[in-house]
């Protein structure tokens, strides 16, 4: 027993079995000839098998054998897999290398020979990326030759037939066909030389047609349907709201306040608005005042000097009652979101005492920013006397650098002090151009006293009889308190920070453009049924306009496409850090223009691939398959292929024949398993002896 695990522990072996060898023949289009050449040197190998392959697989009767149905591309990665199927010992593979498909190792051992291409000038065609309907286009014919030759190259397609003769280098170059795309097309292209002939064809198909809803400019909807949009005329908006873009001609005064916010959520959604200013439209039709206002990327430049306004505001205990206060607070940030810069706000509560929310302070973005925050922690509590609150309005006002200074008093109670000093105060600021108006909210307000009030402050009184009303009425006061009624006649307008200009005459920006919510946003500030008429490029214009508002964050695309260096993947859409995972490798995203993103891949790269986010689903994507003829290491495929597998590139074919040609069989285990049963029968033996002698 211990010399047999003595021996076992040698590792001894008995060469029983020859070795059991795959054959792979390279037999695409581009390693036909090549791979038929060496194959006849093949030295003589015992217990093998042979498969031939291109896009598939098929076993062959030897070496020489030719197939030419297996397709016209190459997937070596295939070809693998069907020799492991047959359980080989090792595989030699005969191939040029230049695999279409993916190539991975396989547990058996590969040795590979690489054969040389055949000469060979191949053509593919490269599409334009997110072609729409109406824009000029361009196909890339990319040529690829072994070798220095003259060829004749054809293309057809939407721009007409173009022939000539040229000459091509070994290496890439290629040709651009322009055309403009109006609807579906294909561009065929041919090469003929004396390395060979290929053609190639592709289908370039528009996107979906961009829908427009327009309302109210009947211009700029002529314009668009000569661009080929799918154009609809409305009146109203209604919901669902179904068009990528709607342009808006019509004031704010033709929409409800319902249709506005329908508009907003539009915009928040991903869907995109345009304002024309047609003479009911833009700033024309008050969407400066708007709720909306914050998203038109242009804004007018009015020469006043601003506007001082306090509210005093009513924080008694009554305010409690049905959510008065917090609906006061919402509709008092209406005021300070529709104040602009050169406007000062200021908020000062009143109960049993008063006590100032916030001074007066001019609406920057820093001072609204704060002014919101302030007025959301207001507190409500107490009794109701208002003349202290009012002088503190009076004092603040005065020192303002603004000639336009206002007072709004809300209140939904009876005042406890004596209103007759209030009154004076009121009277009095009216001489120096501080100007009351009262707010009356619901029926137990103080209504004598405030319209009282409003009178001697050479105000206007308004009775709220409900308070879910606050909020709209503090909207509209708001327009009535920092925006005139209207604008007339011509005044400068200005990009907002935010956006960016695109088209600029004597009085200002005449077209701005950005980005709001998940969508995109465009004001254009002429009048297109008379502006615009003899520009003979105004259509396309607007059309490339349009084309762009349709192109919204809330719409993520990607795109692979094969270019003359390398794998162009394109990603639109609004992504915080986004990456291309290929090969087990991730690679950020370049940016290349507002929400554009571009990552490469080198030239051989193929297979699947994906676009991840965070929070976002990935979107895979397959990379465009390379053609059959490439400038391409094959080479180096091969040798990476056979190392990663346990093999080796040959430089040879002869080297087969000092592989190992019969496989050992290992008497290790066989030893040490005919120790154990020989271990314990001697304890089986052994006790059977025992027993013998107990009994006796």
């Amino acid at each position: 027993m211990i010399a047999l695990l003595l021996l076992a522990f040698l590792g001894p072996s008995l060469p029983l079995q020859p070795v059991r060898t795959v054959v792979l023949l390279d037999q695409s289009p581009s390693a036909r000839e090549g791979v038929a050449q060496v194959a006849s040197t093949l030295p003589q190998l015992p217990n093998v098998r042979y498969l031939a392959f291109a896009e598939r697989a098929r076993e062959v009767a030897s070496a020489s054998a030719r197939r030419e149905d297996l397709g016209e591309g190459t997937d070596i990665n295939t070809a693998l897999l069907e020799a492991q199927r047959l359980e080989p010992d090792r595989i030699v593979l005969l191939s040029d290398g230049l695999s279409q498909g993916e190539v991975l190792p396989v547990p058996t051992p590969v040795y590979a020979f690489w054969t040389a291409p055949s000469p060979r000038i191949s053509l593919s065609l490269l599409p334009p990326t997110y072609p729409v309907h109406g824009e000029t286009v361009e196909v890339r014919v990319l040529l690829e030759s072994t070798a220095d030759t003259t060829a004749r190259l054809v293309i057809e397609g939407p721009a007409g037939r173009q022939e000539r003769q040229v000459q091509v280098k070994a290496g890439r170059q290629s040709f651009g066909y322009r055309f403009a795309l109006e609807r579906p097309a294909t561009v065929r292209a041919r090469v003929e030389s004396e390395l060979g002939q290929d053609g190639a064809q592709v289908q370039v198909s528009p996107a979906d047609k961009v829908r427009v809803w327009v309302l109210g400019d009947e211009a700029l909807a002529r314009y668009l349907e000569a661009q080929g949009f799918s154009v609809e005329r409305r009146h109203r908006v209604e919901l669902p709201i179904q068009a990528d873009v709607v342009a808006l001609g019509v004031s704010t005064r033709d929409l409800s306040e319902a249709e506005i916010d329908a508009l907003q959520d539009f915009l928040n959604q991903g869907g995109s608005l345009l304002w024309t200013a047609t003479p009911r439209g833009l700033f024309f039709g008050g969407w400066e005042r708007s709720s909306l206002s914050e998203a038109i990327p242009l804004e007018p430049l009015e020469h006043d000097g601003g506007v001082g306004l306090v509210l005093v505001l009513d924080v008694s205990g009554s305010m409690l009652q049905d959510d008065k206060l917090g609906l006061a607070v919402t509709g008092a940030l209406e005021l300070i979101r529709s104040a602009r810069e050169q406007d000062y706000v200021g908020v000062v509560a009143f109960s049993s005492n008063y006590r100032w929310v916030f001074r007066p302070r001019r609406m920057t973005p820093q001072g609204r920013k704060a002014a919101e925050s302030l007025l959301l922690a207001a507190r409500a509590g107490g009794g109701t006397l208002i003349g202290g609150a009012y002088a503190e309005a009076v004092r603040a006002l005065e020192p303002l650098p603004v000639e336009d200074k206002r007072i709004l008093v809300m209140t939904d109670g009876q005042v406890a002090d004596p209103i007759q000093p209030v009154l004076s105060a009121a009277a009095q600021g009216q001489q120096r151009k501080i100007f009351t108006s009262s707010v009356a909210l619901g029926a137990d307000a103080d209504q004598g006293f405030l319209r009282e009030l409003a009178q001697q402050g050479g105000g206007s009184f308004w009775y709220v009889p409900s308070p879910s009303d606050l909020p709209r009425f503090f909207l509209e006061e708001a327009q009535r308190q920092f925006k005139r009624e209207a604008l007339e006649g011509s005044f400068a307008l200005a990009t907002r920070p935010w956006a960016s200009g695109l088209l600029y005459a004597q009085e200002g920006a005449v077209l701005a453009v950005g980005e709001s919510g998940r969508g995109r946003v465009a004001a254009l500030a002429t009048d297109l049924s008379r502006s615009w008429k003899d520009w003979k490029g105004a259509s396309g214009f607007l059309g490339s306009l349009l084309r762009w508002l349709s192109q919204t964050p809330a719409r993520p695309r990607v795109q692979a496409v094969r270019g003359e260096d390398g794998v162009r993947v394109l990603l639109e859409g609004q992504f915080e850090r986004p990456a291309l995972r290929y090969a087990g490798k991730a690679q950020d995203f370049l940016p290349v223009g507002p929400l554009r993103y571009e990552a490469r891949l080198p030239y051989g790269a193929r297979g699947e691939a994906a676009v991840l986010e965070a929070g976002v689903p990935r979107l895979n994507l397959t990379l465009p398959a390379l053609p059959e003829w490439r400038l391409e290491d094959g080479r180096a495929n091969l040798r990476a292929l056979a190392e990663a597998s346990g093999g080796r590139l040959l430089g040879d074919l002869a080297e087969l024949t000092a592989l190992p040609q019969r496989k050992a069989l290992e008497l290790r285990p066989l030893l040490v398993a005919l120790a154990l049963a020989l271990f314990v029968l001697e304890r089986y033996l052994e006790w059977r002896r025992m027993g013998a002698v107990g009994s006796s």
